[in-house]
């Protein structure tokens, strides 16, 4: 028998027989999966608790439990098969920059403009900045920001007082 078969036996099953005590049929009957699922998994080598995630014994929901669905938000064919780290290697953006810097020890200058390429890695959103070196200039150059991920601040709260 297949899980198809066994499903409709059983319900014809409970539709023949009267609810009478003594007469009442197995609610388990037809069924073959009684496994118990696991409550941890592990991500990036560290256990993490998922029970509430978890179906019950046979893939039942818990009292209260919303399982998710099993199909993707993402259709196929529409995302990216690939990681991004893969779909972006190698591919980088370019942008040309410039900052004033002040000069406190000449008085013929207030400030100096100093020019500097910001590069952004797509892979890993990772930044990098750098300064054109100048032969005897006397002023540190070449790279301002070693390449590393640059967290983003937390988000403002606007509150409006009416």
């Amino acid at each position: 028998f297949n899980t198809f078969n066994t499903t409709i036996i059983t319900n014809n099953l409970r539709m023949a027989l009267p609810f009478l005590p003594g007469h009442s049929t197995n609610s388990n009957l037809g069924v073959d999966n009684f496994r118990k699922p696991h409550a941890f998994d592990m991500r990036n080598g560290v256990p993490v608790f998922v029970g509430e995630e978890k179906p019950g014994i046979g893939g039942k929901a818990l009292p209260g439990q919303k399982i998710a669905p099993k199909s993707k938000i993402v259709p196929n064919g529409a995302g990216q098969s690939a990681p991004s780290w893969v779909v972006h290697d190698r591919q980088v953006l370019r942008f040309s920059a410039y900052f004033q810097e002040a000069v406190h020890e000449k008085r013929e200058e207030k400030y100096r403009i100093r020019n500097c390429t910001i590069l952004y890695y797509l892979e890993d959103d990772s930044i990098q900045v750098n300064e054109a070196r100048q032969e005897n200039s006397g002023i540190p150059q070449g790279t301002l920001i070693r390449r590393h991920r640059i967290p983003q601040p937390p988000p403002s709260t606007i509150s409006s007082t009416l």
